[in-house]
């Protein structure tokens, strides 16, 4: 499939994974709507892409059915991305309702009246819940028991649904640990890697909560980007996959990763009591999306984490606007 001169539109286009998205469109010379409301977006993101490409950025949210619908005409593409994260939602489930499921049935109710010929939505390995084996594939069941993963099983029924319905194509993907240049760093809900780095800066310890041995399945976020880009152009529909590094990392690895990069032989993780609700364990089975999407992993751990601490720095000297959520 060739993009240049579609005509796409990246909800939650500015942020972590929607902005990466939109870099790699520019780079296929196709025409990009930017759909965000900006409370965890930033306009910086976009500054590439604008520079290199034609971007058009819509300040709007998926809760509002008439600008969604406004923005949809003439869009022959669509990857979805817009979403409340998972403490947020833990925090202000009806607000999670509002925005990760009916907002999503606002997508694809425009997708649908704009006549848009697939869209690729952000699901997550949150669906899974405690996984009952690992590396968890796509044939898990659900074992959520969280409000964010609880919307991201309804939103993955609504997309079956709207497919059968009205035959719209879909591809969704189900997110592990997505990490990489732009993650917030001066939010209120933030990335585990984020609030060891803060900590780390100012010569205090990283903190665990719980004993390190919690694992999470690390995934850069161009790695993440290029993945849905391969879930449009190929010829799968009414389909789910795992975008997965494929391997574990300890939070105590995970830490001490981050403290050996940064030259910290002086700091040590502390420990504090764990969150019981989270999910323990997070390991994803890959190879559904390499045989069927041809999808690799192609930047390790250690590079991925030296490129998001090159990044902060640089963000941390151009103050960069914090991110309000």
């Amino acid at each position: 499939m060739d993009l240049y001169g579609s005509k796409v539109l990246v909800t939650g286009g500015a942020g972590l994974i929607g902005s990466h998205i939109v870099d790699e469109l520019v780079k296929e010379g196709a025409l990009v709507t930017v759909y965000d409301n900006f409370i965890r977006g930033q306009r910086d993101h976009l500054e590439w892409a604008c520079a290199n490409g034609v971007v058009k950025i819509v300040e709007g949210d998926i809760c509002d059915t008439g600008s969604l619908q406004e923005s949809m005409q003439g869009v022959d593409y669509v990857f979805h991305q817009a979403a409340m994260w998972l403490r947020l939602c833990e925090a202000e489930p009806r607000r999670a309702i509002e925005v990760n499921i009916i907002g999503t049935f606002n997508v694809l109710e425009s997708c649908v009246e704009a006549g848009v010929k697939k869209i690729v939505a952000a699901s997550s390995s949150s669906v899974y819940g405690d996984g009952s084996y690992f590396p968890t594939d796509e044939g898990h069941p659900f074992n959520n028991d969280l409000f964010y993963g609880a919307t991201k099983v309804a939103d993955e029924q609504l997309m079956r649904s709207f497919y059968k319905k009205y035959g719209l194509a879909f591809v969704c993907l189900r997110y592990l640990n997505v990490y990489g240049p732009r993650q917030p760093f001066q939010a209120a809900y933030m990335d585990v890697i984020m609030h060891f780095l803060n900590r780390i800066d100012t010569g205090e310890p990283p903190v665990i909560h719980g004993d390190g041995s919690q694992t999470v399945d690390l995934v850069f976020v161009e790695d993440v980007a290029r993945a849905n880009l391969m879930a449009l152009k190929s010829e799968i529909t009414n389909d789910f996959f795992n975008v997965a590094g494929g391997a574990e990392t300890t939070l105590k690895e995970l830490a001490q990763m981050l403290l050996d990069l940064k030259g910290r032989k002086d700091l040590q993780p502390a420990y504090e009591t764990r969150d019981t609700k989270l999910v323990s364990r997070r390991f994803g089975c890959p190879q559904k999306a390499k045989d069927l999407l041809g999808f690799e992993v192609s930047i390790p751990p250690r590079e991925g984490l030296e490129r998001v601490i090159e990044w902060r720095e640089h963000a941390v000297t151009d103050q960069v606007k914090p991110s309000v959520i």
